[in-house]
């Protein structure tokens, strides 16, 4: 039996893995902590059951309680004591995604220097470590961005990004250092399940749907109706910011961890043919049936005085601005050598997957 020890078990990759592994015949041992109002197995069953049915997948489960974040991390604290399965596959998820974080120090803490504790006290239990990092170590960089590459001197748009550019040099400098073979995928923005409108984090696409649903709220609208015919948005229509559901890459991320010739190299887990704002703003907008009644106009500024609608819209996108306008190109080449049906896993966003992620987000509003 394979064995996988498995961290973010609880975030929105994480529970899309741990479910696609235990549905694969893997045996788990998901690593985390508890919170104030949850026991960490009770974490990774909510996130499990928000993937989707949970039946017969628990047998080959074990969740273990530990603080990542802690300065030192030891064999004993994070697997049982009868452990012993030493082709085990490290799959390191766990992170601080905020772009803002209230506490910068700590999200290093938990991007860089938990993933280099795990494989200090996990070293000789472990086959090989699967490093999730971002395609937006890439940072303010242009043009076409090549999975081999990593340091070209760029600057970056947030603590996130810089955090985990450092922590793939310093991963890769310590499994080097201590022969473990280790894979890196760079998934880029993360959206809904395709097949249910789910998130369990709020990203890009989900703040493009959040403006018009809190448009609809303040004036009080139905679908189908507008308060202003005429719109400017701060985004570049041409711009194609790479939106991947998460459904799309589990699968190409669990290939790429199993193949001998995947360790020592990096993978980008993007969309290979990213629409653009202006296709995606269209989808949006006839998704809430008011595509024929808006006239949105893009600019590079909106003077002032805004309308009322102008400013929920550029408060509610300005954090997400650098990628929305984004001018990056992933290169897939190497994703593509290893899954050669990569693309078949990518489909284009169209209005009945909005529909599906509008309905999600009207369900998690009215559960508060």
């Amino acid at each position: 039996m394979k064995t996988a020890i498995l961290t973010g078990a609880n975030g929105f990759i994480g529970a899309h893995l741990l479910r696609r592994l235990l549905a694969q015949g893997w045996r788990v041992y998901a690593l985390g902590r508890s919170a104030a109002e949850s026991r960490w197995p009770d974490r990774v069953f909510a996130a499990l059951r928000e993937v989707g049915s949970t039946d017969g997948l628990d047998g080959n489960l074990s969740c273990h309680e530990v603080e990542l974040s802690a300065s030192e991390l030891k064999p004993d604290d994070l697997l049982p004591a009868d452990f012993s399965a030493p082709e085990a596959t490290l799959f390191h998820v766990a992170g601080d995604t905020r772009f803002r974080p209230s506490d910068v120090g700590l999200q290093r803490r938990l991007n860089i220097s938990a993933p280099l504790h795990l494989v200090g006290a996990l070293k000789g239990r472990i086959s090989r470590m699967i490093h999730v990092s971002t395609a937006y170590v890439a940072g303010k960089r242009t043009g076409l961005i090549r999975e081999g590459e990593l340091d070209c001197g760029q600057d970056f748009w947030n603590s996130y990004e810089q955090s985990k550019f450092d922590a793939e040099i310093a991963v890769t400098r310590l499994c080097h250092d201590e022969g473990i073979p280790l894979v890196i995928v760079r998934p880029s923005i993360i959206t809904n399940d395709r097949q249910s409108g789910r998130a369990s984090t709020f990203t890009h696409l989900n703040a493009m749907v959040e403006v018009v649903s809190r448009i609809q709220e303040y004036y009080g609208l139905a679908d189908g109706q507008v308060v202003s015919k005429a719109i400017r948005l701060v985004a570049n229509p041409q711009a194609s910011p790479n939106l991947a559901p998460v459904d799309s890459i589990i699968p190409a991320l669990l290939q790429i961890a199993e193949s001998a010739a995947a360790p020592g190299r990096a993978f980008h887990l993007c969309h290979p043919r990213p629409q653009p704002n202006r296709e995606v703003m269209a989808l949006i907008y006839e998704a809430f049936k008011v595509k024929d009644l808006l006239a949105l106009e893009y600019v590079e500024e909106i003077p002032k005085p805004m309308s009322h609608t102008e400013e929920m819209i550029s408060r509610s996108l300005k954090v997400y601005a650098p990628y929305l306008n984004s001018r990056c190109e992933f290169d897939v080449s190497n994703s593509r050598s290893l899954v050669p049906d990569y693309d078949d896993h990518f489909t284009p966003l169209d209005v009945p997957y909005i529909r599906k992620v509008i309905q999600f987000q009207r369900q998690k509003r009215q559960q508060g």
